[in-house]
């Protein structure tokens, strides 16, 4: 018996790499990024329609694991994407995406996993912020609002980064809407390696309020793209507006965290050059975003906005513990080889 009642509908829901990649080709980026981007954009599609075209979510892990390590993340989230499609065609509720997807398909990628999700969910429920809030809200506490990043980065990525694209976050709660900018913020990274003074200029234009949510998910996707040349967060950083650093400082603790959780070997062996003084600031920030994630867990009850009450703690345990941005120079981090099969 089939598990997906509703295949014959598979075809509507393939997507071709080359219209996410159309999005893509007003970035202005050099060849090497937009490459790089290119190759992200491809394995998120190739997840997402691994998952679509399969009886059972399980059954796409072999070709999910088979690709190279670099890319496995991504390919993890859009697999998660995917999985809303999946449960149209199977005539499954939201409910079965954490046992399915996050428990059973791969607990390392559990940020990806929500961020994916959260892609299907603002592509679907967008315009229905209650539905939207009710399905995240049935969620892990910890986690339910990166729902809300996948749907702040879907927004700009898509819209190049557009500043006007962010007026739809209004419509969700507080909470979310900050986690909302964090993924525009992402989204800007993507869109603006290259030439960072574009990130800046965008973020200025939007509400004071919302601009350390960005400069978090700037440093987060810098952190997490580009773990092959880690040494570029140091760059990088420096040239954030210093008010702002420390925001700018979380997301990318929060990026190693999430790179090391998906892979410790692959995250051990790319940042293994790195220099003293930054291997010891990321081990401070990977010892604060556990410390505050075990302190906050502890807490009975547990704050209801988990994720932002994270972020917000480990944003002070590094004003007050981690190392300085360490110093750099273009000659300091050869890129590594990316691409490998493990």
């Amino acid at each position: 018996m089939l598990r997906r009642p509703l295949r014959p509908l598979t075809p509507l829901f393939v997507r071709s790499p080359e219209r996410l990649e159309r999005a893509v080709a007003p970035f202005p980026l050099g060849p090497a990024s937009r490459e790089r981007v290119r190759a992200i954009v491809r394995t998120f599609i190739r997840g997402y329609n691994t998952v679509v075209r399969a009886d059972h979510p399980w059954h796409a892990r072999a070709a999910l694991e088979a690709t190279d390590a670099y890319h496995r993340p991504f390919a993890y989230e859009g697999a998660c994407m995917g999985f809303g499609a999946w449960a149209v065609m199977a005539l499954r509720g939201h409910a079965a995406f954490e046992p399915l997807m996050v428990r059973g398909l791969n607990p390392a990628t559990v940020y990806q996993n929500y961020v994916g999700f959260g892609w299907w969910l603002g592509m679907w429920h967008g315009r229905r912020p209650a539905t939207l809030a009710r399905i995240a809200d049935r969620l892990d506490h910890r986690y339910r609002l990166l729902v809300y990043e996948g749907i702040g980065f879907q927004r700009g990525f898509t819209g190049v980064g557009a500043p006007h694209r962010t007026a739809v976050f209004a419509v969700h709660p507080s909470a979310a809407r900050h986690v909302c900018y964090q993924g525009y913020g992402r989204s800007l990274w993507f869109v603006h390696m290259d030439r960072l003074d574009g990130a800046h200029a965008t973020i200025a234009r939007l509400p004071a309020a919302y601009r350390g949510d960005c400069y978090s998910g700037l440093g987060l996707g810098c952190a997490f793209s580009r773990l092959d040349r880690v040494r570029l967060v140091a760059e990088t950083a420096r040239a954030v507006p210093a008010p702002y650093r420390p925001d700018f400082l979380q997301g990318a603790a929060f990026g190693w965290e999430a790179r090391y959780r998906a892979d410790p070997a692959l995250f051990t062996e790319l940042t293994a050059d790195a220099g003293h003084a930054l291997r010891d600031r990321i081990t401070a920030s990977l010892r604060a975003v556990h410390q505050v994630r075990d302190d906050l867990t502890a807490h009975r009850p547990p704050p209801p906005d988990f994720y932002q009450a994270w972020r917000a703690a480990t944003r002070q345990v590094l004003l007050h513990t981690a190392p300085t941005v360490p110093e750099t120079t273009p000659t300091d981090h050869p890129p590594h080889r990316i691409g490998r099969q493990r």
